[in-house]
């Protein structure tokens, strides 16, 4: 498997596919602007030239730095192959490299596979009330770095 950075034809072929990858609908949040203006932070990776997972990000410019990382989706039949988490580690080494401090992440209260993926990953998680407006909680997921983690 091969990493990269994101071209316009992947972000065509991800709107395309989110939603059969994600079982529902969500291509709405693989909001063009993640190509057009924070295309240099979307990564993808392929397997013999096929796309089987993406990441979505950006750099937050706050104190103290972050790299957020906005939506990830993964081929179901290259699911628990390593793929997501290469993704992560390929995604913090840049953002490290950009000078940034932390990562953020969020998902839904009840998704446990994302929770025991960020888990096993290192990153803290605390879910927060209202985080998404009234009565819409999520869980939160940051992780420090450091040079060596």
């Amino acid at each position: 498997m091969q990493t990269r950075k994101i071209t316009k034809a992947d972000f065509d072929q991800i709107v395309e596919v989110i939603d059969r990858w994600w079982g529902g609908p969500i291509a709405t949040l693989a909001h063009p602007i993640f190509f057009y203006e924070l295309g240099d932070n979307g990564l993808i990776v392929e397997e013999d030239g096929r796309l089987v997972g993406f990441i979505l990000g950006f750099l937050v410019f706050k104190t103290p730095k972050t790299g957020y990382i906005h939506l990830v989706g993964i081929h179901p039949d290259y699911r628990r192959k390593g793929v997501g988490r290469l993704l992560y580690e390929h995604f913090t080494e840049r953002c490290r490299a950009l000078g940034c401090q932390r990562m953020k992440a969020i998902t839904t209260a009840g998704n446990e596979g994302s929770l025991r993926f960020h888990e096993a990953l290192g990153w803290k998680a605390e879910e927060i009330e209202d985080y998404a407006g009234k009565n819409r909680k999520r869980v939160v997921f940051t992780k420090e770095l450091t040079p060596t983690n």
